[in-house]
């Protein structure tokens, strides 16, 4: 425990503190409160509740904020600029010995981060990841409830781990955390834009911002070179506009000259065989996965570790060794029936999933909903393109949340008719249809959920796990 003092922001004053927190319902006793300014509200509204919570102070950035408290309140000028360094102060950190790597795209950003967690610690090297699965390391895990953590989250997690030399930080950076500057003030080790494709516009309102706010990881300094997908139609766009002032990595799959150049030599249920080329290097590599933007995942984190070490993540054994993160490309197989479980839930990951897929199965039945009160101008879309690549899809509910399944299967279909829509709002019962279906050698693709344990509906989370499910059934 610690007083206020010690955290370097020219006030003298012996209060004890226990803890940072920005979110006032996450108060533990003797905890300070940093109230700062929320997408539609600001901290101080809620300080009657962090007070409650046992909150022993308060930190502001409201200059005439002159409310009396049961709690000292302080003001505090640029509070928001200087979280990272209230964090560094409070729990003793070397920022010296963080090595933040962050990843952002529209599709990506999970498989990539954890390869690159993998590899770290297959190579012996201290890692830590935070993104959509949590917050994870060797020993320890926290969930968290956004995809990219605030810096008190995530500070508060790394000051729990125990490392010798550098402690290597894989972060996943959505739309939503950089448009709300939530890891402002760290430098990056690499940085990496895997593919910017249509998401997210109930927030962000236009395609326009939602690149915006991608390019946003360049605000991170590094000394590397920021990598980019050559392939990606818009990431290859701002190239030479953008991007023009940038040093670029570039990973392909079409351009032999790229930075990173890889071929799919074969794939089959059991994995796929790539080439990778960089400059003069070479080498035949072999993973246990056969999906294609799977390798391009791969291969942009081998691009970003092979900025901090050359040549050791070319290692063949390495590779082979890396799995999947918990909920991406799941396949079951058992009882002469293949299912596959994916959180691919916007157009572009449908896609690419469905595309690797049909390559190695002889048909596909699909298995997928739309979240509700989010980006709806893909539903019609997605729905036109499973129905036309799957012998049978059935449409049926993911997080709906506060709206009803009538309407998000009504903005889905859009008075079209399609012969092989089969509409059953029961997940678990869609599951088991799906199921019921397959023929041999064909695949059940359940798709938007991935790793999620709940459905939410109407503001009731409801414990639901698409692999559980299935594992039942079969």
């Amino acid at each position: 425990m610690k007083v206020l003092r010690d955290l370097g922001l020219n006030i003298n004053e012996d209060i004890f503190i226990s803890g940072l927190t920005s979110s006032s319902g996450l108060i533990e006793k003797d905890q300070c409160f940093i109230a700062l300014q929320g997408l539609r509200s600001h901290g101080l509204d809620y300080i009657d509740e962090a007070i409650a919570n046992g909150a022993s102070c308060v930190l502001h950035d409201k200059e005439n904020y002159s409310e009396q408290h049961k709690i000292p309140c302080f003001f505090i000028e640029d509070l928001f600029k200087r979280q990272k360094e209230i964090c560094l102060n409070f729990y003793n950190i070397r920022e010296k010995n963080l090595k933040f790597l962050i990843f952002t795209g529209t599709n990506g950003k999970t498989s990539t981060a954890f390869f690159s967690y993998q590899m770290l610690l297959k190579t012996n090297k201290d890692a830590l990841l935070a993104g959509t699965l949590g917050l994870e390391s060797k020993t320890r895990f926290k969930e968290t409830s956004n995809t990219t953590p605030n810096l008190f989250e995530l500070f508060e997690f790394i000051s729990g781990e125990k490392y010798e030399d550098d402690l290597f930080v894989c972060i996943e950076a959505s739309s939503h955390g950089l448009e709300q500057n939530r890891l402002i003030g760290i430098d990056a080790e690499t940085r990496a834009i895997l593919n910017i494709e249509q998401d997210h516009l109930d927030f962000h309102k236009n395609i326009q911002n939602y690149i915006d706010s991608k390019l946003k990881i360049l605000n991170f300094s590094s000394h590397n070179k920021i990598i980019l997908n050559g392939d990606c139609e818009t990431s290859a766009s701002l190239i030479g506009k953008e991007l023009a002032e940038y040093e670029k990595c570039i990973v392909s799959s079409s351009n032999k000259k790229a930075d990173y150049f890889f071929s799919i030599d074969k794939t089959n249920k059991n994995g796929c065989n790539f080439r990778l080329i960089s400059n003069d290097r070479c080498v035949d590599l072999k993973v246990r996965f056969f999906q294609k933007h799977n390798i391009y995942n791969l291969v942009f984190a081998i691009a970003c570790l092979d900025q901090i070490e050359k040549n050791i993540f070319f290692d063949k054994e390495l590779i082979k060794s890396i799995d999947l993160p918990s909920g991406r490309a799941k396949i079951i197989s058992k009882n002469n029936k293949n299912i596959l479980i994916d959180y691919a839930h916007n157009f572009g990951g449908i896609k690419a999933i469905v595309n690797s897929v049909s390559n190695i199965y002889h048909d596909l039945i699909i298995v997928y909903g739309c979240g509700g009160e989010r980006d709806s101008s893909e539903r019609g879309k997605i729905m036109k393109f499973t129905c036309a690549n799957s012998r049978k899809v059935i449409f049926t509910s993911d997080n709906c949340r506060n709206e009803s399944f009538q309407s998000i299967l009504d903005d889905s279909r859009k008075d079209q008719e399609y012969s092989n829509l089969i509409v059953e709002p029961d997940r678990k019962q869609a599951i088991k249809n799906g199921i019921d279906a397959l023929k041999e050698d064909d695949i059940l693709l359940i798709l938007g959920k991935g790793h999620e344990e709940f459905q939410e509906i109407k503001g009731t989370k409801i414990p639901f796990n698409d692999q559980r499910v299935v594992e039942e059934i079969l």
